[in-house]
């Protein structure tokens, strides 16, 4: 016998008054799905499902999916979406609402707040790997290393005297006005993926700019971790584009042959290799079962 679930109009009105999400403005154009590092990499989180979920009102559902835990918080489903929906906020409540109501309690979601810091480290390592050539596959070993095993620092000295930065990288400096970053630290501190400033730290990659180091920056793989949320840009006081600075810095490292013209396209076959293994962790911190 089949059995239907009704729309919830009055957890439809709770989870928007909340989310802010406009979710009744969705129309199922799937931009979002398309956007999605995780979806196109696994075909695991669907922000358009969550959004429809969010639409109808179905609360204790969204609060069970596994899917609000993959989602790297790069806001791409926000941005892209022609009705101005915000999949991410979302997402956003739900997690706040799951931890609330105790359904994952806190000491699993510090053990998972630690495990998303430490896959930067492979995120880190396979965009390293990328840069020297294809990365098809990843070891369980390799895997538990990489985790496990924090950056090293560069340990080289610079040369300051022997600096000159190229025309193109002096006017992404200033069409992105990062000389009028003061190090206060807020672009870190908004940063969803800065744990680590060996791995990825945005104020870092500024300074690098600042100081006209081009060849140590435009060669590094932290440049390439950048998720594009734009939150270094909305927390910053002093009106620097920091999400712009570094996709200026990917550009150019194309452009001036830093990075080859293939590097792109061996990082999105890499990411299909490290997000099955990403889910797979999740699923098995936080108890769910596996798919």
């Amino acid at each position: 016998m089949l059995t239907y679930a009704l729309p919830d109009q009055t957890l439809r009105k709770a989870i928007e008054s909340s989310a802010h999400a406009q979710a009744n403005l969705c129309w199922t154009c799937s931009t979002c799905d398309s956007e999605c590092p995780v979806y196109l990499a696994t075909g695991r989180l669907r922000p358009q499902k969550i959004v429809r979920m969010a639409n109808l009102g179905f609360l204790d559902d969204l609060l069970s999916l596994p899917e609000i835990w993959y989602c790297l918080t790069c806001k791409r489903c926000n941005y892209v979406c022609p009705n101005l929906v915000k999949p991410a906020s979302i997402i956003s409540f739900s997690r706040q609402e799951a931890l609330r109501r105790n359904l994952l309690p806190w000491d699993m979601f510090l053990r998972y707040r630690d495990f998303f810091s430490r896959f930067q480290r492979v995120r880190w390592h396979t965009a390293e790997q990328c840069l020297k050539g294809d990365m098809e596959s990843i070891s369980h070993e390799l895997w538990c290393n990489w985790l496990d095993t924090p950056i090293a620092g560069s340990k080289g000295e610079i040369l300051f005297s022997n600096l000159s930065p190229s025309k193109a990288f002096k006017s992404a400096a200033d069409h992105s006005s990062s000389t009028a970053c003061f190090t206060c630290g807020e672009c870190g501190n908004a940063c969803p993926i800065f744990f680590e400033r060996s791995v990825f730290d945005p104020q870092w990659i500024f300074r690098m700019v600042n100081l006209g180091l081009e060849e140590e920056i435009l060669k590094s793989p932290s440049i390439w971790l950048c998720l594009a949320c734009q939150r270094c840009t909305e927390a910053c006081g002093e009106l620097v584009s920091g999400h712009l600075i570094i996709r200026h810095l990917q550009e150019l490292a194309l452009e001036e042959g830093m990075v080859d013209k293939d590097f792109p396209f061996r990082s999105k076959n890499a990411q299909r290799a490290i997000y099955p293994l990403y889910i797979k962790e999740i699923n098995s911190l936080l108890g769910f079962d596996p798919v």
